[in-house]
């Protein structure tokens, strides 16, 4: 089990926008993450040996700047007090962006954290999925927030939910993505998981889905940033690891404890973060524990997080013996198994055709167009 490589914290439930695609059920409860929760949580982890020389905490899961400005400077002196002196921990944030201002931009060289701003493209797809709590749209908050980031000089990325709407739309979600300045552009898409129980992207093919990677992937080039989009980056790294590896390789969400979730209560659970906090007719909650009272080595006893454990890795061998695309993956993210398939021992899914099949065929197949041909500068170093 482990190592621990990513903690995410819920610092609040609560978000102030209420996206049509959001998967989070708790999304209006206006509650904070306690400082007796954040050192209970750390301390016991630390204790269980599970942490190596670096990991990084990702505040997530509802909007985390309406947790306000002292909570992250409280937070990171309780995370720091229960961690030996040569661990190095990481700050992350994903945010709507909305509620940036100096006053965070601050914050954010402080500590530091790296942010991620959650942004799909113009306002003509943005503004019909990111909208706030009265039905408006949102770009022009976030743009808003953007312009904090871009005149404090302090580098982001984005992530951009690719709807149905978006497929359509490569060349202007790409160029207006591009003209913020990101460091990185990434794309999730619209997944079924928790209450969103659809997804409009079960009408689009997967030669559909390709069009638009792959537009994303010439306009990449275009710009001279070939490394500029997340999911090319990610598969780029795959391709390699995979040639140089020769094994199997496992994907974070199926190693127990390499990712461990905690709630706003101090409730955690391992695996996918989007499990956390979810109810499921077979499996209920996936709860393993709750920091304030237990901690890892409790575990060992738990018959849930033993099946749970055991049908993940069934699943996983289930992807090994049947899929071509094993090694460039993993093993699929288990809560996609779960909420697209019913179980986490199952195997294809929708969300691993479109982010890991396809795009791993555009990055293959600009691979193999190239080999003949001098590489640009920056593609030779993801090659290397």
């Amino acid at each position: 089990m482990g190592p621990l490589r990513l903690l995410i914290l819920q610092a609040t439930p609560y978000c102030n926008l209420n996206c049509t695609y959001c998967y989070l059920p708790d999304k209006s409860i206006r509650r904070r993450m306690g400082m007796d929760v954040i050192e209970q949580s750390v301390a016991r982890i630390a204790a269980s040996g599970l942490i190596n020389k670096s990991f990084s905490v990702v505040w997530h899961a509802g909007e985390p700047l309406a947790a306000g400005l002292r909570f992250y400077r409280e937070a990171d002196a309780a995370i720091r007090k229960h961690l030996p002196a040569d661990i190095t921990v990481k700050h992350c944030l994903q945010t709507n962006g909305t509620l940036i201002n100096k006053d965070w931009c601050q914050l954010f060289k402080d500590m530091p954290i790296s942010v991620g701003v959650s942004i799909d493209g113009p306002a003509f797809i943005n503004d019909k999925f990111r909208v706030d709590r009265s039905g408006k749209g949102s770009l022009a908050q976030i743009e808003r927030g953007v312009r904090c980031l871009q005149e404090a000089g302090l580098s982001f990325h984005t992530i951009s939910v690719v709807t149905k709407d978006a497929v359509a739309q490569p060349d202007a979600i790409f160029q207006y993505l591009y003209s913020l300045g990101p460091d990185c552009i990434a794309f999730n898409v619209e997944e079924i998981e928790g209450v969103h129980d659809t997804s409009s992207l079960q009408s689009v093919t997967e030669e559909e889905f390709g069009q638009f990677m792959i537009r994303m992937h010439e306009l990449s080039f275009a710009v001279g940033k070939p490394n500029l989009v997340r999911e090319f980056q990610h598969a780029h790294h795959a391709i390699m690891g995979s040639v140089r590896r020769g094994s199997r390789m496992l994907a974070m969400e199926n190693n127990p404890l390499s990712i461990i979730n905690v709630d706003v209560d101090g409730n955690f659970s391992s695996f996918s973060p989007e499990l956390l906090g979810m109810k499921h007719p077979v499996y209920g909650d996936f709860i393993l524990g709750n920091f304030l009272r237990s901690g890892i080595e409790e575990l060992k006893e738990s018959a849930k997080f033993q099946q749970m454990t055991q049908e993940i890795e069934a699943g996983v061998k289930a992807c090994q013996a049947t899929c071509e695309y094993f090694h460039f993956c993993g093993g699929g993210a288990p809560s996609n198994k779960l909420y697209e398939n019913g179980s986490f021992h199952s195997a294809e899914t929708m969300h691993c055709r479109m982010t890991k099949k396809v795009i791993t065929n555009i990055v293959l197949d600009r691979m193999e167009s190239m080999l003949a041909h001098d590489l640009p500068e920056e593609y030779a170093e993801l090659m290397a």
